[in-house]
């Protein structure tokens, strides 16, 4: 059996948690450092030395502190809090905190950096009596570079998150949390807005570069102008300008590299990370349609999340119905047992039933026998009184153990007829669990439609669900033609029953008819008992109760062979029961084996 999500839970200590992302947060720093600080440096207008003055000076306080301590902390608090069990708080809450935390290193990065990138400026400028307005160009610039390096971060932190995040999915497959902004990025707004930062960050730093070498150039160009001849100023531009270009063509350079580099990651590390939610979400619906289902383990914030999260409640759907299914294939399997069980009662009853009257027939023979043996004997009667008296004391008692037999026989016809209107009974509840299967079909049938028009909706990446959304349909037209099935099956079982029960009834009034021509044919014997201890002589008379005792006789035989006859049919009847029962099982264990053939009682949970 397929393991549940619970056994790969990931732990809740948030140390290993912590350190791997303050690793990953400070290989990006420590890649960003050197072209942040460069353009601090060209946007303040330092010069070599008072570059080297204020990194001196500033660097080793701000980098410790806003570059790993700030970092550090903010990591800690937001794991921390992310990964909180909060009682009684509602499904997909921590989910939703899990999720938010790349956004909120993200947006607190942004705004460290901002603030950091003033701060160096200022103090630079402030420093070194250099223009004021310098701020806010430095920050809006490196906030650029640094949204560009938090589109790759973010990605790690995603993946560091994704094994807390999909142990918190497991848990309530259906309920993703919802959320919007800065914090719950979607692929329609974040694409976008990675192309801009790209672009923004290109003009931002190629635009410091070539104004702030410019505005160096012409600063130069006044402030010699007046001291050289017109002759000199052409030799002068000149010289300015191939100044701008040296000062220019390395760094944009340097810079564009950089730039396209990290441009290049990101880009990479985002199509990666769309390949594998897509992927994910297309093993899920390859395992479904194999038989083979399991959660996509895949959850996020964008589109593809939704897509997984919806593929999610698709699952649960499935298997909410499969055992619903599986729970009715087992209630019909049980009563096809109970059924068998007391067509097995019936037939054991029936046997016995047909076991006495055979004995009566031996009975009535032996009756019959005794009657000719005493019409041919007739003259001898007088001399053989006491054995005529003995002769009829024995047909007395054989009458008697008749009755008994016959008085036994309606019992058990009575008991049988109550076992028959129980198999209708039984019937019935099979007819109304049947019903119950069809519509949990027509339900699932229902759920497959929506699946389809989501997956239409999904356009290229919900084919495959489409497929699936098919697939199900057709289980579930499947389940409604057995459940006819079924139903027609029953039909024939209640037929048969309506047949027995007439039949019985039919038998029963032909054994009470019996009952009173034995009593009738008793009463006839002890009379003739009678006239021959009080009249021996009257041989007529003897004959003439012979002649009647042989028409009973007759009649008895007659009775016994019709109810012969009822039971024959009432066995074949019993037979036919057992092929509609062998029908209902054969139903019942389709269901059950196309339920198991889709693997839908337990899912496994996702791959460490």
């Amino acid at each position: 059996m397929q393991a549940s999500a619970s056994s790969n839970s990931p732990p809740n200590d948030t140390g290993p948690i912590v350190r791997r992302m303050v690793i990953t947060q400070q290989i990006y720093t420590m890649f960003g450092i050197p072209p942040l600080v460069y353009l601090m440096i060209l946007i303040s207008g330092l010069d070599g030395a008072q570059a080297i003055d204020v990194s001196k000076v500033l660097l080793p306080v701000m980098v410790p502190v806003m570059g790993f301590a700030v970092p550090y902390f903010v990591i800690y608090l937001s794991v921390r809090t992310a990964l909180k069990v909060v009682p009684g708080e509602p499904p997909g809450a921590r989910l939703a905190r899990i999720l938010k935390v790349p956004g909120v290193i993200d947006a607190t990065t942004l705004v460290t950096t901002m603030l950091s990138s003033g701060l160096f400026v200022g103090l630079s400028v402030l420093r070194h009596g250099k223009s004021l307005w310098t701020i806010p160009w430095a920050m809006g610039t490196i906030w650029l570079l640094v949204a560009l390096l938090t589109l790759q971060e973010r990605v790690w932190f995603e993946k560091i998150l994704q094994p807390y995040a999909l142990a918190e999915f497991y848990k309530n497959p259906g309920r993703m949390p919802q959320g919007h902004g800065f914090l719950w990025p979607r692929q329609s707004w974040y694409l976008p807005y990675a192309f801009a930062i790209f672009v923004a960050c290109t003009l931002a730093s190629i635009g410091t570069i070539i104004g702030r070498q410019a505005y160096d150039a012409h600063e130069m160009l006044m402030s010699r102008l007046d001291k050289v001849s017109p002759a000199e100023v052409a030799p002068l531009v000149r010289q300015v300008i191939q100044v701008l270009l040296d000062g220019s063509v390395l760094p944009m350079v340097l810079v564009g590299a950089y730039l396209l580099i990290s441009s290049a990651l990101a880009a990479w590390f985002l199509a990666r990370r769309q390949t594998e939610g897509t992927r994910s979400v297309q093993l899920t619906l390859e395992g479904l349609v194999q038989g083979r289902p399991r959660l996509p383990e895949w959850v996020s914030t964008d589109e593809v999340g939704d897509l997984s999260a919806t593929t999610a409640r698709v699952f649960a759907q499935l298997k909410s119905f499969a055992n619903s299914l599986q729970s009715s294939a087992q209630a019909l399997r049980d009563s096809a047992e109970q059924l068998g069980q007391s067509t097995g009662r019936q037939t054991e009853v029936l046997t016995q039933q047909a076991s006495a009257l055979q004995e009566t027939q031996v009975t009535a023979q032996e009756i019959k026998h005794t009657s000719v043996l005493a019409s041919q004997k007739a003259e001898a009667i007088l001399k053989q009184t006491e054995r005529a008296d003995q002769i009829s004391a024995v047909g007395d008692t054989a009458l008697k153990e008749g009755l008994e037999g016959m008085q036994e026989i309606g019992s058990q016809v009575r008991e049988m007829a109550t076992s028959i209107r129980s198999l209708d009974e039984r019937a019935r509840q099979i007819a109304h669990i049947t019903t119950l299967v069809k519509g949990l079909a027509d339900r699932s049938n229902m759920l497959a439609l929506n699946a389809a028009i989501e997956a239409v909706r999904s356009g290229e990446a919900g084919k495959g669900f489409g497929v699936v959304a098919r697939e199900i349909r057709t289980l579930a037209d499947q389940s409604i033609k057995a459940t006819r099935d079924i139903t027609e099956i029953l039909q024939d079982i209640s037929n048969a029953i309506l047949s027995t029960m007439t039949m019985m009834d039919q038998g029963s009034d032909r054994v009470e008819v019996s009952l009173r021509q034995i009593r009738d044919f008793s009463t006839q014997v002890q009379q003739l008992s009678g006239i021959v201890r009080e009249n021996a002589s009257s041989v007529r008379q003897i004959t003439v109760a012979v002649s009647q005792q042989d028409v009973g006789i007759a009649q008895i035989f007659e009775a016994v062979n019709d109810l012969s006859k009822g039971m024959d049919q009432t066995m074949n009847q019993l037979r036919a029961s057992d092929d509609v029962l062998a029908r209902v099982r054969s139903v019942a264990e389709q269901v059950s084996s196309i339920v198991a053939g889709y693997g839908l009682q337990e899912q496994e949970g996702p791959r460490s």
